[in-house]
């Protein structure tokens, strides 16, 4: 083989693992919801504090966010926030600010009479804070796991980033009132720094 054919396919194999890399981790961009309904969402835009930060604008079935920290953690909201996935006439207003140390946050999204849920929310990170969230899910309130999800993370950069998490595949979560998402910090990573997350809507077909 020609060196420059070698080079350009030791290119390709390069690129087609870069790739593959990023797809292991949870789609980017807007999805297409269909005739989905929006059955829950957080602007962030009302409220300062941790409580306040927790109530949804809209919630069918008693969404709710419970947030567990190390030592000092707390959470506030960040201005500005952002305008990605943005719904029901809000503006970027303000974003959740989880700041470090942090263990997780839940995201309480009860199904209760809709099925094939989508969850979509933009994400970012200061300077320090920690570059990635591990993703589990619940459907009996108290177990976590991973199973099914095509990304088991969420990448941050200190850019705001929409994500989607598709879970039409998982069955379990169907028309369960102990659906829930878990976003966590590994111990490394809660030195210094926040994540911030905003405009989270989850999307269902009635069941």
């Amino acid at each position: 083989m020609k060196p420059y054919l070698a080079l350009f396919a030791l290119f390709i194999l390069s690129a087609s693992s870069c790739v593959k890399d990023r797809v292991q981790n949870a789609a980017t961009g807007p999805v297409v919801v269909g005739d989905r309904k929006l059955i829950h969402y957080w602007s962030f835009n009302t409220g300062a504090d941790s409580a306040s930060l927790a109530v949804p604008d809209t919630s069918i079935g008693g969404g709710h966010i419970t947030f567990t920290y190390f030592a000092n953690g707390y959470t506030d909201a960040v201005s500005p926030g952002c305008t990605l996935n943005l719904r029901r006439g809000a503006d970027s207003g303000t974003g959740l600010r989880v700041r470090n140390p942090f263990s997780s946050w839940v995201l309480h999204i009860p199904t209760t009479g809709y099925k094939q849920p989508i969850i979509q929310f933009a994400v970012q990170k200061s300077n320090s804070g920690p570059s990635s969230n591990a993703i589990s899910y619940t459907i009996d309130g108290n177990n976590y796991i991973s199973a099914g999800l095509a990304a088991s993370s969420v990448t941050l950069t200190i850019s705001w980033t929409q994500y989607s998490l598709d879970f039409s595949g998982i069955p379990e979560v169907n028309d369960n009132p102990n659906f829930a998402i878990k976003f966590s910090n590994s111990i490394a990573d809660t030195l210094g720094g926040n994540n911030r997350y905003d405009n989270i809507s989850v999307d269902a077909f009635a069941k």
